[in-house]
């Protein structure tokens, strides 16, 4: 398995300012989380697909602060016959100002495929792979932003067994020191970081990370199969100031809640898509 660190890197308030010169110089915070996932280059075309999205947002207040949210999410998947590709990206983004707030952003998407593979065939497919984290805040002592972003696909068989996975995970905590950024997949996935980056402002009130994946599966079957391939990613964001005890967000666990989210919701689609195409 391959697993890539996180690469933290002091830069000036000059470069970091470029980032955050949209955010106001009143007490605020910030949190943004955006990815997206392409699938190409397929050896057949699926013979059933589905995809799904879902957003949600929260927010509380006393009165003397509001949080602002935005979320979006898209998915598509083209049988055509000679260039079937699948896509999807989400976005979830929060902003807080005043005191006395919270709110949360999420969303998610989903696409998934199913393959006739005729016996002694290869089945093979390319991907492309990107994921952006953005986290500010004013006051460290009072406020927290939170920007989580996941990305799994497997590869199923017809009794529902995991053939191949992979995954990318971020996540920014501010103030706080649960970064994380990962990618990790089955051997047989092959993989390349195209583009990472990992930022820290000079006093750590202002976080980004941004990695762009690419790579390819490709494997030879002996025996008909029918596959089923599924991908699915989320987006959460968190900002909060609460002056008495602040209480941070749960850090998700890599490859934990995404990959159950994602597998754990395989058979109903299985069962969705079979009941289209029935």
């Amino acid at each position: 398995m391959k697993n890539f660190s996180k690469l933290t890197i002091a830069v000036s308030s000059s470069l970091f300012g470029a980032l955050t010169v949209m955010l106001p110089s009143e007490a605020a915070t910030f949190a943004s989380s955006s990815s997206s996932f392409f699938f190409s280059d397929f050896s057949q075309s699926p013979d059933a697909v589905l995809t799904d999205t879902d957003s949600d947002v929260s927010v509380t207040s006393s009165g003397e602060g509001t949080a602002f949210t935005d979320t979006d999410a898209e998915a598509f998947f083209s049988q055509d016959p000679d260039s079937a590709f699948a896509f999807n990206e989400v976005f979830s983004e929060v902003f807080g100002e005043g005191a006395n707030y919270s709110g949360t952003a999420e969303s998610e998407a989903s696409v998934l495929g199913q393959f006739e593979v005729s016996a002694n065939t290869i089945f093979s497919f390319d991907f492309l792979a990107s994921l952006d984290l953005l986290t500010f805040v004013d006051d460290p002592a009072s406020e927290q932003a939170q920007a989580t972003g996941g990305i799994i696909f497997a590869l199923l068989d017809e009794a529902e067994t995991v053939l191949t996975s992979f995954e990318l995970f971020g996540n920014l905590d501010t103030p706080g020191d649960e970064d994380v950024l990962l990618v990790d997949s089955t051997p047989d996935v092959d993989w390349t970081i195209d583009d990472s980056i990992f930022l820290s402002g000079p006093d750590e009130l202002e976080e980004t990370a941004s990695i762009v994946v690419s790579g390819g599966f490709s494997k030879s079957f002996t025996t008909p199969q029918q596959l089923t391939l599924v991908e699915f990613k989320t987006s959460d964001t968190f900002v909060s100031q609460e002056p008495a005890d602040p209480n941070p967000a749960q850090t998700p666990e890599p490859g934990s809640l995404i990959a159950l989210a994602a597998l754990g919701g395989v058979a109903f689609s299985r069962k969705r898509v079979k009941a289209k195409t029935a």
